[in-house]
């Protein structure tokens, strides 16, 4: 599903016009063609082969020869027929034409199969906003295989190369009937990372009405406006500048932890991953001791952290600590290991 192009908010009602302007067109000039069959049928005594032939030949001015008795009220007819009708059939044709020549019919076939493909997509991630985090943001979703839909505003933005093909949607994020042309009712998350936090949080007030177990993370530009993005229903809150300058002051103090997180976050230079795994009821780790799972001797995984439920992560838990159902995992390994884990965890 990598050939549909970006596609426009609103162009669906531009697009379609033409068509429908052709449907009616073409309906009208059909109506206008049975008219005339009839009044030749009913003037010239012809039958209905030779009635449809005679308005058809008429109407295109083709004429090659009159069929039946032509008298007064056959000619005043025909003079009447040809003026109703080819006006229809110009409208009808010009109509063809523009949907032919200036693009609309290829417009439209592409926005109707890029509808097909965001009303079959699910367990996708919105972005809201596509500036430079947006940018980066669908392009870590791509690299990680994770279905997205980008909306943004901007229609010059979303021509990189990178995101050829992609869903783009361009039109106001904090739009109900945006998102839901997005998928939000199917979506697993939502990014939104537009320019100003007060955009964020309309952004993520109107999300939360519309689904409130739908997990957000907001964009803070300034710092203080957290407060406003959690009371709006935000989940995780990001400030670049907050990050920036930890990460920066890390680099300097210490070096080798950041490399570490580096390695873990950027799978392409290692294949590790961090993931956070539930234990299921169901699982025959319920009831073990660290040390009687053996976890990394049986899956490969390291564990990193423990979440029991209610209580706060526990990283590197001894090995008398005993697993209970509802548990979360905060593990780390190759993907291989990871799944093998989760098959454990969840019976």
């Amino acid at each position: 599903m990598k050939f549909a192009t970006p596609f426009p908010s609103g162009r669906g009602d531009q697009h379609g016009a033409p068509v429908q302007r052709l449907r009616h067109a073409l309906a009208l000039l059909a109506a206008v063609i049975v008219c005339g069959g009839l009044g030749y049928h009913w003037l010239s005594g012809l039958d209905a082969l030779d009635s449809l032939y005679m308005a058809i030949t008429t109407l295109f001015t083709v004429g090659f020869r009159e069929l039946g008795h032509v008298n007064a009220h056959t000619k005043i007819f025909t003079i009447f027929y040809l003026v109703v009708g080819l006006g229809v059939a110009t409208y009808a044709i010009s109509n063809l034409t523009a949907l032919l020549l200036e693009g609309d019919l290829r417009g439209y076939l592409l926005e109707r199969r890029m509808q097909k493909r965001l009303d079959g997509l699910s367990d996708h991630v919105i972005v809201c906003g596509f500036g430079k985090m947006g940018f980066q943001a669908a392009w870590e979703l791509k690299k990680a295989g994770i279905p997205f839909v980008i909306v943004e505003q901007d229609e010059t933005k979303g021509r990189s190369p990178r995101f050829a093909g992609e869903l783009i949607l361009y039109g106001n994020a904090m739009d109900e009937l945006m998102l839901e042309r997005a998928g939000i009712r199917r979506a697993r998350g939502l990014i939104t990372a537009l320019t100003t936090d007060a955009d964020n949080v309309l952004v993520t007030l109107t999300v939360k009405q519309m689904r409130a177990d739908l997990p957000v993370v907001a964009r803070s530009a300034k710092l203080g406006t957290e407060r406003q993005l959690k009371a709006a229903g935000a989940n995780h809150i990001v400030s670049p500048y907050e990050i920036g300058g930890r990460r920066m002051v890390g680099l300097l103090l210490k070096p080798e932890m950041m490399n570490f997180f580096d390695i873990v976050l950027q799978q392409e230079q290692l294949e590790l991953a961090l993931e956070r795994i539930a234990i299921s009821p169901t699982s025959v780790l319920v009831g073990q001791t660290l040390r009687e799972a053996r976890l990394r001797h049986a899956t490969g995984a390291l564990l990193v952290g423990l979440v029991h439920p209610g209580a706060e992560l526990r990283f590197n838990p001894s090995g008398n600590e005993r697993f209970q159902a509802g548990d979360e995992l905060l593990v780390m390994g190759p993907e291989e290991a990871l799944e093998t884990l989760t098959e454990l965890a969840l019976g």
